[in-house]
């Protein structure tokens, strides 16, 4: 059992931080959606934008332990995050608009989606050794 949890440390720990960034994102959103009553593409980027920065810090410190080469590494973590936050945009417009999914859980899946993606190309690529 400790050879799993060691072999996937990065990933349970990948998902616990996004867990806390998601959270971030999700009460950001709703306070956009449901309290400022902006759009939900506009609370979305707002939204993800400020998980993003929770991820990175909290990746590059406590989970790959990666603090050199910050701003490269933000750079491609931005980059990464941009793109899931695109597919994320797009997944969320279809779960939300065209299968009249609840808001809720139209964005619940389009995390779930992005994040398999980001942890992918984060893991491989922003905090490669």
């Amino acid at each position: 059992m400790k050879g799993l949890l060691e072999k996937h440390r990065h990933f349970i720990l990948y998902v616990m931080i996004g867990t806390v960034a998601t959270a971030v994102d999700m009460s950001i959103f709703f306070a956009l959606t449901d309290l400022a009553r902006l759009h939900y593409l506009t609370s979305n980027i707002i939204s993800v934008f400020f998980g993003i920065l929770t991820s990175f810090e909290l990746n590059s410190r406590f989970n790959f332990k990666k603090t050199d080469f910050r701003v490269r590494r933000f750079i491609s973590f931005a980059v990464v995050c941009v793109i899931g936050m695109g597919l994320g945009s797009f997944l969320l417009t279809a779960f939300y608009i065209w299968l009249d999914l609840p808001k809720f859980i139209a964005k619940v899946l389009s995390v779930v989606m992005a994040g398999v993606f980001q942890y992918i190309f984060n893991k491989n690529i922003t905090f490669r050794k």
